[in-house]
């Protein structure tokens, strides 16, 4: 039992050594990782110009193959549209044809022979064929030689009844014709004699005609397109065949689809079209192409897009590796004297080629002597902050002291005092923006008298730009709100026809005045109070100057003079620390 003791024991400090290897080694791995060498953030540079620029890659690819599909969707869109406009160019020159002959004075004359010689005249090489018809929807003309007598009924009567309920052409449907053996449609024009309609004259063409008006459209191969009426009929369908549209007559005359004018399976699996109705007639016109047509050169881009990708690549391996050596040797010597200056030795500027390398190791240089300057920048604020704070205490103090003595109860002091330090601390803010040292005498207007409407003509400011210290901007601040208290409450500011005019002008003293006029007569006040305190006696006192008030009956007139280096900033002493 001893022998295994002793034996686990032996075992047990032969391990040791490398588990307190093993944590050496994830120790240091663990400081690599929180504070990696150059060379790992140079890597990783490579790395973010890398990765960009094959993201980048890879969106121009996604980008042309997308803009590829909208570039086909858009000119099947647009294809639809210019043959919809030529088939409805076509009947509108038929309508235009129409109406010119139903204006014959022939007709109104009923001299139908001589009509009938002069549509045939005017109808010639137009394979396009007239009928007049009556509203009992009677043939009375027909342009055909081997047209039946007249009277036969017109068997289209849909259209001849629409044309007479509406008073107005119309274009029909397509159908079949079986003395022709084609299928036709229909132009429909009313023929007016006052305001009855006597007649209908009908101009019928075969939809065979169409493909001389879209045999022009010069479209890739396998495109489609196909023409339904307004019941869903065929009217007409087309497929490219060597840049040109070919009539394909094989689709089906009822519910005709695009997948049959393609004719191959294959490739109507997945289709890019479109459709537009026409205004004129009520025709649909769906244009297709076969998704693979436009696969083709996104496929030819893909290659040429990854091999530009590659190449890219390799340049900005290149590029990395190039400045990574450039960036490496003046950064480590930057590491160096940044930790020359940490240790309190000196430290030479590094000389390179990088200007903001450089810069860096001119600022490094400067530290410390920047560092002296700004603890006793700070110990200067901090003193002038205390000496400040006291001032603001006192200041506080006085002003509840006097009213409490000047105020009759409790409540009247707590206004008074709530008054006095919403004052207080709107001077502050307004030193505040100015970092403590000084505040113009036009801003402290504004902001004491912003809730007596500054902004409005009942106040009126003039004078120039004059700076004020901490200590005179509350004490005017102070004097300055308890005149537009007492002016709103008994004064001019208690009127809207009322004015108060402050006017200010600096020398060797400080001159204020508050002038006011338009309100209710002014009577003296028959004793002292806070409000006389704050305005006479603590303004005057506070900056070595004197105060008038005058009680005229037209309006107080209230002059505050004050000697300038009593209201001016004094020269900053920090200047010279920074300097």
């Amino acid at each position: 039992m001893q022998d295994v003791i002793i034996h686990a024991e032996t075992h047990g400090g032969a391990a040791r050594p490398s588990e307190w290897s093993a944590g050496k080694r994830s120790g240091r791995l663990t400081r690599l990782w929180r504070r990696p060498p150059l060379l790992v953030h140079l890597v990783i540079f490579a790395l973010t110009v890398l990765i960009p620029a094959l993201l980048f890659s890879a969106f121009l690819i996604l980008q042309f193959s997308q803009q590829q599909q909208e570039i086909a969707a858009a000119q099947v869109n647009d294809t639809a549209e210019i043959v919809s406009n030529a088939i409805d160019r076509e009947i509108y020159g038929l309508l235009t044809a129409g109406r010119v002959l139903a204006a014959s004075p022939t007709l109104r004359t009923d001299r139908l022979e001589q009509f009938n010689e002069r549509s045939i005249a005017a109808l010639v090489g137009t394979r396009t064929e007239a009928e007049l018809v009556d509203p009992s929807m009677r043939v009375l003309v027909a342009t055909r030689p081997d047209y039946p007598p007249p009277g036969t009924q017109f068997a289209d009567t849909e259209t001849i009844q629409r044309v007479i309920d509406t008073q107005r052409a119309s274009i029909s449907g397509v159908s079949f014709r079986d003395e022709r053996g084609q299928f036709v449609y229909h132009v429909a024009v009313p023929v007016k004699v006052g305001d009855a309609i006597r007649y209908v004259l009908v101009l019928s063409k075969a939809t065979t005609s169409f493909e001389a008006v879209i045999a022009d459209r010069n479209l890739p191969r396998e495109w489609s397109a196909i023409i339904q009426d307004a019941n869903g009929k065929r009217v007409f369908a087309a497929v490219t065949s060597e840049g040109r549209m070919r009539a394909r007559q094989s689709v089906s005359y009822d519910n005709p689809s695009i997948i049959e004018t393609i004719g191959d399976t294959r490739m109507s699996a997945d289709l890019i079209e479109a459709s537009t109705v026409s205004n004129l007639t009520g025709w649909t016109t769906t244009v297709a192409v076969p998704s693979a047509v436009i696969d083709r050169p996104v496929t030819r881009s893909w290659l040429l897009l990854l091999g530009a990708g590659a190449l890219l690549l390799a340049f900005s391996i290149a590029l990395g590796i190039t400045f990574g050596r450039r960036l490496a040797d003046p950064i480590l010597k930057l590491a160096e004297q940044a930790e020359r200056i940490g240790k309190g030795k000196p430290a030479t500027v590094i000389g390179t080629d990088i200007a903001e390398i450089g810069q860096v190791s001119k600022v490094l240089a400067q530290a410390s002597r920047e560092r002296r300057e700004a603890e006793e920048q700070n110990h200067f604020l901090m003193r002038e902050m205390s000496h400040r704070t006291k001032n603001q205490y006192a200041l506080i103090a006085a002003i509840a002291r006097r009213a409490a003595k000047e105020s009759a109860d409790t409540t009247e002091f707590l206004d008074t005092l709530s008054e006095a330090l919403n004052s207080l601390a709107r001077s502050a803010e307004l030193l505040a923006g100015g970092n403590w040292e000084s505040a113009t005498l036009s801003d402290l207007l504004k902001s004491q008298l912003k809730a007596f409407g500054v902004e409005t003509d009942q106040i009126v400011l003039a004078g120039e730009q004059v700076p004020l210290n901490p200590a005179a901007a509350q004490t005017i601040g102070l004097a300055l709100h308890e005149l537009a208290t007492n002016a709103a409450k008994y004064g001019a500011l208690s009127r809207p026809e009322g004015q108060v005019s402050i006017s200010w002008s600096i020398d060797e003293n400080l001159v204020l005045t508050w002038r006011e006029s338009g309100g209710p007569p002014v009577t003296p006040p028959s004793r002292s109070g806070f409000g006389t305190l704050v305005t006479q006696k603590m303004t005057a006192r506070g900056l070595g100057g004197n105060v008038d008030m005058d009680y005229a009956e037209t309006g107080v007139v209230w002059t505050l003079t004050a000697p300038a280096e009593a209201v001016t900033p004094r020269p900053d002493p920090s200047a010279d620390v920074s300097a």
